[in-house]
Order: C-alpha cells, then structure tokens, then sequence
C-alpha cells in the first residue's frame, strides 16, 4: 500500500474541516521561535494551512510554505494571502540545493513508513544549508491516552474503497479522522524518541533537543503528545 497517496487523497478530503481544526500554533513547538532568526530562508514543510506563521510575528523571515495536499494550500493561501505557498511532496523536493536556513516540520515524517524515513532526511539535507535547523516535532502514539495509540490500534484490519485490506503491525497504525460526516483514513508511524535522534545521527545531523512534550512542558513517554526534535546540520 501506498501510504503516502493515502495520506494526500484523505487530507485533500477532509483540508476544511482539518484546517478548522488546526487554528493555533500547539504549545510543544513555541520553543522553535527562538531559532528562527531574521533573515532566515525557512521552509514550511508540509505547512497545512499556515497556522505556524504564528512562530514568525515580529520576525523579519524569508517563508514558504509546501504541503502535498493541493486543498491544505488553498486554505493556507486564504489565511495568509501576502506568503508564499506550494504544492510539493516532502519525498520529492525540487528546490535548490543549500537554498534554506531553517526547515520546520510538524507532524509530518510521522505520516510516513519506516522504509521512507532515511529519503525524507536525505532531501532535506540537500535543501538545508550546513549548519542550518531542523525544527520538527511527531506524534508520539505510544501515549497511552492517545486515540491514536499503538496500544489500541495493534492488529487493526483496515479495508477502505481504494485500498486493499492489510493487518497493520505494532508501529504502523491506520486512524480514522472524523468530524460530522466526513471522514477518512490517516497512517501514522509510531516513533520513539531514540528512534527518530538515531535516523537524524546517522544522516548528516547533530541533534540537540529531542524530548516527549505536552501542552509545552516536558513529559514522560507514557503521556508526552508529542515529540519535539531539534537538530543542525553538519
């Protein structure tokens, strides 16, 4: 299965009621701001609606924002008419090589497969400069309060109109997003904190903050949110 073209038709589905959703910056990714200087070229990757531009008040930043799904970008150039937005996939980047200070990633590589991770770093390798951030914060479904836990979803048999039936393994986890009368399926990968600084270690970075975070503070695996990652390239 595809799960990277499941990802893109589901949030293509759903881009208005996920972009309502999704109104303010979540606590556990403020700490980024305060690496993002002005000047900076950063890159928004897989930026949604925009909502991060919330990082950059009072900040003097080079943006852009690219998404895969081609209806998020229309709900991102909506609400931010003045920045810059385009459809890209985060497994084929085209842009210049050394051309970006910063990017910034929020619950993306989470949505990708275990055999996709070292393709998602390699090209933003290419497109970062040395030395520059990645900002990125995942998921953590091992939060046992979750709805999107590993501890509930294990085994799950999914089957939907265009995809075939699969039993989904321990790290691999099949949701269904929901509101009102639409819905559609998302993957999810579920990361561990040591995982995701070995993927970036031995792939070019120098990983600095990376720790379990909920509604801002740090916390135990158990009941962190999310997992906040920051990491420079050599």
């Amino acid at each position: 299965m595809d799960f990277n073209e499941l990802n893109r038709e589901s949030y293509n589905k759903i881009a208005k009621q996920f972009s309502f959703s999704r109104a303010y910056v979540w606590p556990d990714v403020l700490v980024f701001s305060e690496l993002i200087k002005d000047g900076d070229k950063l890159l928004d990757l897989g930026c949604g609606n925009g909502r991060l531009i919330g990082l950059l008040k009072d900040k003097a930043v080079d943006y852009l924002g690219v998404d895969f799904s081609q209806e998020l970008i229309v709900c991102a150039k909506k609400s931010f008419p003045e920045k810059s937005f385009l459809m890209r996939d985060a497994l084929n980047l085209d842009f210049p090589e050394k051309s970006f200070d910063v990017v910034m990633c929020v619950s993306v590589l989470n949505h990708l497969p275990k055999n996709k991770h070292v393709q998602f770093v390699e090209n933003i390798k290419k497109v970062l400069k040395p030395g520059g951030y990645l900002l990125m914060s995942n998921w953590n479904l091992w939060n046992i309060l979750s709805k999107k836990s590993v501890w509930k979803k294990r085994h799950r048999s999914i089957e939907t109109s265009k995809h075939r039936s699969i039993i989904l393994d321990w790290k691999n986890v099949l949701t269904k997003w929901k509101s009102g009368e639409n819905e559609a399926e998302l993957y999810y990968y579920a990361f561990t904190r040591n995982e995701i600084k070995r993927l970036l270690a031995n792939n070019g970075f120098t990983v600095g903050k990376n720790y379990y975070s909920k509604r801002g503070k740090r916390s135990w695996w158990l009941f962190g949110e999310n997992i906040v990652t920051v990491a420079k390239l050599k």
